[in-house]
């Protein structure tokens, strides 16, 4: 069984056909009062500045309606696409002039469908129309771009937004916490290999003056303590000749350490 539609309902489907447009419903001509004053069932605007386009509707729901109906032709002006919406078989599309577009209904009254696509016309703006929307039908809120809301939601917002930024700076802060403790470390940690190394070489530096090796020729301390202990060879006993040695060893392996460590350093 058809569903008995209601001029209401053709109007829901096509504004949910036009949902991201601007749509009014029951729109004039112009001004409310005066000859010529026409009502469309609907009339469309497409949101775009590069491609605007205007659409225009004329709702029938009987055969008789619209045979009875010789306005329809002063809506074209006012559009750029102008169709029929009506229930199945209550309109025919060769009857129908070329300019005209044809939409119907399902039989359950919750779909449209197109029957004849409307060609595209080029038309003026029509300023009356737009002029009458934003004076009759257009209400502008507030005094600037944001929404205009009560002083409690307000004040709702405002408390919620402030809490948000409190968490934000903390975390924020717990980070940089964390990440200034970890260079700090880092540095303590730095200076104190460097300190350690400081005094390595204060110590070579003293045992190096007491041996009167300068401190500005080039040299290694390999060749300076051979020829020291070529000096005193001949003149010390066997025993004390191997201990010599032993400490030779130690004192080359000593410095093979600080050159590694100076050179890990550079």
């Amino acid at each position: 069984m058809e569903a008995r539609l209601k001029e209401s309902d053709v109007v829901d489907l096509l504004a949910a056909k036009h949902s991201k447009d601007v749509f009014v419903p029951q729109c004039k001509n112009g001004p409310s009062y005066g000859a010529g004053l026409r009502l469309m069932d609907a009339w469309t605007m497409k949101r775009s500045w590069a491609n605007p386009c205007y659409y225009g509707y004329e709702i029938k729901l009987s055969r008789g309606d619209f045979l009875a109906d010789d306005k329809w032709p002063e809506y074209l002006p006012l559009c750029n696409e102008f169709s029929f919406v009506c229930p199945e078989g209550v309109i025919k599309t060769d009857e129908l002039p070329k300019e005209v577009g044809l939409l119907v209904t399902s039989k359950n009254g919750k779909r449209l469908f197109t029957r004849k696509k409307a060609p595209h016309r080029q038309i003026e703006p029509p300023v009356l129309v737009l002029e009458y929307i934003l004076m009759a039908r257009c209400c502008i809120v507030g005094t600037s771009y944001y929404e205009e809301v009560s002083k409690d939601e307000y004040w709702r917002r405002w408390l919620q937004d402030k809490k948000s930024k409190l968490e934000l700076g903390t975390r924020c802060g717990e980070k940089l916490h964390e990440s200034y403790k970890s260079q700090v470390h880092d540095v303590q940690h730095e200076n104190k290999i460097l300190k350690s190394q400081i005094e390595v070489y204060a110590e070579v530096k003293r045992l190096c003056e007491e041996l009167g090796i300068s401190k500005y020729g080039n040299w290694r301390l390999e060749k300076t303590l051979k020829e020291q202990w070529e000096k005193v060879h001949s003149i010390l006993p066997p025993e004390f000749i191997s201990k010599c040695n032993k400490l030779q060893k130690q004192l080359a392996a000593f410095i093979k350490l600080v050159e590694q460590g100076s050179e890990d350093g550079s």
